[in-house]
């Protein structure tokens, strides 16, 4: 359960980067300069590269995926932060939007948090799953030689 709300929220997440991605380049926030599309495209094109790896890596029964992806979603964080400096020190739009974008980005990088959490607590049921196998094992071992020494 965890494992797939791990995959659909990072889904998520990209679709939240690129929508957030395509705000920024926008002429909506006023950045003073234009950017070409052809950039932002490749830009998102990349960034479904890097969360699409990790994500498959991990529904393949890969669980090194999901930490992949948290790298992918602290660095893609860290640029929606950068993002919300850029719109405070270089947007000419007026203050509304300018804080319509900083919120937007900010939900944002909650949303990603949360992911985080999710990723934790799936961490932690891991390690709860392999020690009581491990505690099952032995327990079965000890059993086995009790046996052995009637």
């Amino acid at each position: 359960m965890l494992k797939q709300k791990l995959i659909t929220y990072g889904i998520v997440s990209w679709v939240l980067f690129s929508a957030m991605n395509l705000l920024l380049s926008s002429k909506l926030v006023a950045l003073g300069h234009s950017f070409e599309m052809t950039a932002v495209i490749r830009s998102i094109i990349i960034s479904l590269v890097l969360y699409a790896l990790p994500m498959i890596w991990g529904a393949l029964g890969h669980n090194s995926g999901y930490y992949l992806l948290a790298v992918v979603i602290v660095i893609y964080s860290f640029g929606l932060f950068n993002g919300i400096v850029t719109v405070m020190a270089s947007s000419t739009a007026i203050m509304s939007i300018k804080a319509a974008v900083i919120l937007a980005n900010v939900l944002v990088i909650v949303f990603n948090g949360y992911w985080m959490v999710l990723a934790l607590r799936y961490r932690h049921w891991l390690d709860n799953k392999r020690d009581n196998d491990k505690l099952e094992a032995l327990k079965k071992m000890q059993q086995d030689r009790l046996k052995q020494n009637k």
